[in-house]
């Protein structure tokens, strides 16, 4: 019976965990910073990347291991990108994402502070985690 009652007691925590929303933010865009998107998945396998850094400059890789394109962007558009960064609040709850042919989207924020912030989304998180318009600003770049 003890055993019963630890199984029911063990599911019903890690249900509770599943639907936990945690809210994290950017780390501070301060002094030399970089925004790293890297998009994976979708039907064709796609494996793709884009780097921006705190001047504007940026490089695109439409493939892993293939040349970047390097372009700069606008002060307006840099002004776009920090304003994004800045006021970036990610709703994730602890449940997992099954999608099978989803883009999943790797993105890495470095301060120049050394202080990092590091997402994991996909086609089915991304509508709900605050992070869509920047996924689609650094998803224009790729274009």
């Amino acid at each position: 019976m003890q055993k019963y009652i630890f199984i029911i007691l063990f599911v019903l925590v890690i249900s509770a965990c599943g639907s936990e929303e945690i809210t994290y933010t950017a780390p501070p865009i301060e002094g030399d910073w970089s925004v790293r998107m890297i998009q994976t998945g979708g039907i064709a396998g796609v494996n793709r990347a884009v780097e921006v850094l705190s001047d504007g400059s940026y490089t695109v890789y439409q493939q892993a291991g293939a040349e970047g394109i390097k372009g700069q962007l606008t002060e307006a558009e840099l002004n776009q990108l920090s304003d994004l960064v800045t006021n970036l609040e990610i709703k994730r709850s602890q449940s997992n994402s099954m999608c099978a042919d989803c883009f999943e989207y790797n993105i890495e924020i470095q301060s120049g502070a050394g202080k990092k912030l590091i997402l994991e989304l996909d086609d089915l998180t991304l509508p709900d985690s605050g992070a869509e318009e920047l996924v689609s600003f650094l998803s224009s770049l790729m274009q």
